[in-house]
């Protein structure tokens, strides 16, 4: 859909290496002069001998080599630009002081690997250098030493620990960790060496990027970064070639998605466009021509993109990304499990509805029906004779008390392997061919009929009841075909981060922060300045907060240094969620988790635990937000990770791959997952709304990052999320309101066997399912704390789950055990 693009939010910095003098130039692609300088004071200047490099919402700035104490260090400062004051470079410490400033020492950059030989590191040839290359990448800086022979690397983690709001005093901010003043408070990766890279070439970063090139021959490489890879810069490149006419005489700078190549000797430039995929990744020229008088041999220029502004004309437009911006402050994400779209929203809209609002295509509504069908190769009364197995209504779609709203005998397969057998039964070399997926193979590949069965809107009212009073996608499918955590590293990080399977239990589980990994959502939000978020949970998973341990601790070393001290600054119980939707208090993002598994139920609606609950929970959490002073200002979105090996009949589209060089047991990550539903909440949208992506690309879960981004004003150029991410489709278009609506529809949740209505006589505990046969080795695992052994887990495990009368008796045996190893 639309993005704000507002070209005054970009800026060129020029200096010079022979004077402190400095000039600020506007930088619009649209203009026909494409700088513009900007008046600046008169005492206007900046070390020349000092180094700039945008990072976020900040400048990092870095000077010579200098002896404190004996020492060699460098000198350092972070601080925000402001293009209008009088001396950008060089604020009033009074009025803008530095976020950061101090002293690194050689030593942090220059340091030795230990070994068996120099058990405290032996001196490196490398250690004669003193020239400090620092190159931003995201979330991330890659600290290079290119000496005769050897390219030596390291990747710093970029935390600019900004100044928050003070609650106790709101006039006053302070850093969130007073014991931090360093923006490179670590080491991200360890050092290492490049294989190609060393002191004759030139390295500019762009976003997910490096452009390699040998001035002197017009050698030039594209490399993928990739913070959690060996080497960041990994072989094989991803582009390589030799320039005929961009040479030592040729100056390259990253200007957001484009490339600036100006020759200062005469002042003539080609503003390029970035592709890494074409075989020549400068494409173009866009435009070009001469750059103003002034700049000259001895001239250096920055681009400085400021966070994006709104503009007020769009603004007033509904479906434009200034319209939500403008409209939405706060944004609420529930991601929920399992479930896939036929399966619970599929009778959502009958044939022939009146009255739907389509926005993209206006096809009509793509739901269930029960001529759909998968082959069931055994399914005949001799066990041999293949019969068609239909997509089916449970119980009609009726409630009743006299049985449950689970049905599924056990929880359906969704691994990688399984999903694909899912998609392409009877098509050997479907993936391989990047066929169209059959989708027949759900029934053949669980070996159970239930897979086909589906809910009516009666039975899940909640969820369907948000889909037909606001918005619902019937084109939004799970980001890969496999389970939960990779299509969640999906939704928060952009990419599986390598995985194809679960990463959720044991040791992998308990270790996982300890790897560099990608940047997640919050990092880069973090990065930028973009501080007024939290993670709101429901019970922690194996005594961690589920989404912090496996996509963000390990990442923002000030915020994991908060969360030890206080952990309600980012983290809080979906309750405390509530009680801040009533007061008015929620941050700017949340992002909620639901209950896993517990005694009370699972509200994540994960088969094998009885949907109603779930039902419940998610009504609760609407009423929280509709009935909250910041409703009208509110967007509410819900999702599913990801289908849980339950049918669905839309065939997912193939998809950018995250990272070039993501490759899995030859998998690409480039094919979607199953179609699941996306519901979008909120006074400025239309009843009855169905949505589908108005690009050639769908909507999977990146779409949310990529809308979350553009919302929080942070220039593309600054995401550095992956490919999937850049190109996912975004739907501020479903905000098409002009006014706010004056209503906001009560829903009533459905009613079971095991949960009657209200006034009903209570209900007897539920059965004991192969959920809670999954799960309670894994939360035997967890009460117990590794103390024992693989085979002692299974036998207490094998004991509980026998001795259970039902599930209410199970997990208060669990509960017993808890108290006994505490």
């Amino acid at each position: 859909m639309t993005a704000s693009t507002n070209p005054n939010d970009d800026y060129v910095v020029s200096r010079s290496t022979d004077s402190d003098a400095y000039q600020i130039w506007r930088f619009d692609i649209g203009h026909p002069q494409l700088l513009r300088p900007l008046p600046l004071g008169p005492d206007a200047k900046f070390d020349r001998t000092h180094h700039i490099a945008p990072i976020g919402r900040y400048i990092l700035e870095w000077g010579p080599m200098t002896l404190r104490d004996y020492t060699p260090v460098f000198p350092y400062r972070l601080f925000e630009f402001d293009p209008t004051a009088p001396n950008p470079l060089m604020p009033n410490p009074l009025i803008a002081p530095a976020l950061q400033h101090g002293l690194w020492t050689k030593a942090k950059f220059w340091s030795y690997r230990a070994d068996f030989g120099n058990p405290h590191g032996a001196k490196e040839s490398y250690d004669s250098g003193d020239d400090l290359m620092l190159l931003p990448l995201g979330g991330f800086v890659l600290n290079v030493i290119p000496t005769m022979g050897r390219g030596t690397y390291q990747v710093w983690n970029f935390d600019p620990n900004p100044a928050l709001l003070n609650p106790v005093d709101p006039a006053t901010f302070a850093p969130l960790d007073p014991q931090s003043n360093d923006p490179l408070p670590s080491p991200f990766t360890p050092q290492g060496s490049f294989d190609t890279i060393d002191y004759d070439h030139e390295l500019i970063p762009l976003g997910n990027y490096v452009l390699d090139r040998v001035p002197d021959t017009g050698e030039y490489w594209l490399w993928s970064f990739d913070p959690q890879a060996i080497v960041p810069l990994a072989l094989p490149a991803l582009q390589k070639g030799r320039w005929a006419d961009i040479d030592r005489g040729h100056q390259l700078v990253p200007m957001g998605d484009c490339v600036l190549d100006w020759v200062s000797a005469d002042r003539s430039y080609r503003l390029w466009h970035f592709d890494p995929k074409s075989p020549n990744p400068l494409t173009g020229p866009v435009r070009q021509g001469k750059l103003p008088e002034g700049l000259d041999a001895n001239s250096m220029l920055t681009m400085v993109q400021m966070p994006r502004s709104i503009d007020q004309a769009q603004a007033k437009i509904p479906g434009t990304m200034d319209f939500m911006r403008d409209k939405i402050k706060h944004v609420v994400y529930l991601m929920l499990e399992n479930r896939s779209f036929d399966h619970v929203c599929g009778w959502l809209y009958g044939k022939g509805e009146t009255g739907v609002n389509f926005i993209g295509a206006d096809t009509p509504f793509d739901g269930a029906s029960t001529s759909m069908f998968n082959i069931d190769p055994s399914g005949g009364a001799d066990h041999k004779t293949p019969i068609e197995v239909h997509l089916s209504l449970y119980q009609d779609g009726k409630l009743d008390v006299t049985y449950d709203l689970d049905f599924l005998p056990n929880d359906p397969f969704h691994d990688k392997s399984d999903v694909m057998r899912q998609f392409f039964h009877g098509q050997k070399e479907g993936y391989a061919e990047r066929a169209k997926p059959g989708m027949g193979g759900f029934v053949w590949n669980n070996g159970v009929h239930e897979v086909m069965m589906t809910y009516s809107p009666a039975q899940l009212p909640i969820l369907n009841g948000l889909a037909k009073n606001y918005a619902i996608s019937d084109a939004w499918f799970s980001s890969m075909p496999s389970a939960t955590d990779p299509n969640r590293a999906f939704a928060f990080t952009g990419s599986a981060l390598k995985e194809l399977n679960n990463f959720q239990n044991g040791s992998t589980y308990f270790n996982w922060p300890s790897n560099p990994h990608r940047q997640s959502i919050w990092k880069v939000l973090w990065s930028n300045g973009f501080c007024d978020w939290k993670l709101y949970h429901s019970v922690e998973w194996m005594h961690f907060v589920h989404t912090y341990h496996l996509y963000l601790q390990g990442t923002i070393p000030s915020v994991d240094a908060e969360i030890r001290q206080n952990p309600t600054t980012f983290l809080d119980t979906v309750d405390q969620f509530k009680t801040d939707a009533a007061a008015g208090t929620l941050p700017a993002f949340s992002f909620l988790e639901p209950i896993w598994i517990a005694m009370a139920g699972t509200t994540s609606y994960h088969p094998g635990a009885d949907p109603l609950v779930g039902e419940v929970a998610l009504n609760e959490i609407y009423d929280a937000i509709r009935n909250s002073p910041r409703w009208k200002d509110t967007l509410f979105v819900i999702t599913f990770d990801e289908h849980g090996g339950i049918y669905d009949h839309a065939p997912p589209p193939y998809a950018e791959n995250p990272w070039p060089n993501d490759v899995n047991d030859e998998f690409r990550y480039d094919l979607m997952g199953v179609r699941v539903p996306t519901i979008l909440v909120s006074p400025w949208i239309n009843e009855k709304t169905v949505f589908r992506s108005t690009t050639p690309v769908a909507y999977d879960s990146t779409s949310i990052l990529a809308t979350l981004l553009h919302w929080a004003g942070i220039p593309k150029a600054r995401w550095c999320m992956g490919e999937r991410v850049n190109h996912a489709p975004t739907f501020e278009g479903v905000l098409q309101l002009i006014e706010p609506r004056a209503d906001s529809p009560a829903l009533t949740p459905p009613y079971d066997k095991s949960h009657p209505r209200p006034g009903a006589p209570p209900a007897k505990p539920g059965r004991v399912t192969d959920w809670d046969r999954t799960m309670v080795p894994r939360m035997v695992t967890a009460l117990t704390r590794g103390k024992l052994g693989h085979e002692e887990i299974n036998r207490i495990a094998e004991g509980l789950l026998r001795q259970a009368r039902d599930h209410r008796d199970l997990y208060e045996r669990l509960g017993r055990l808890a108290e006994k190893v505490a």
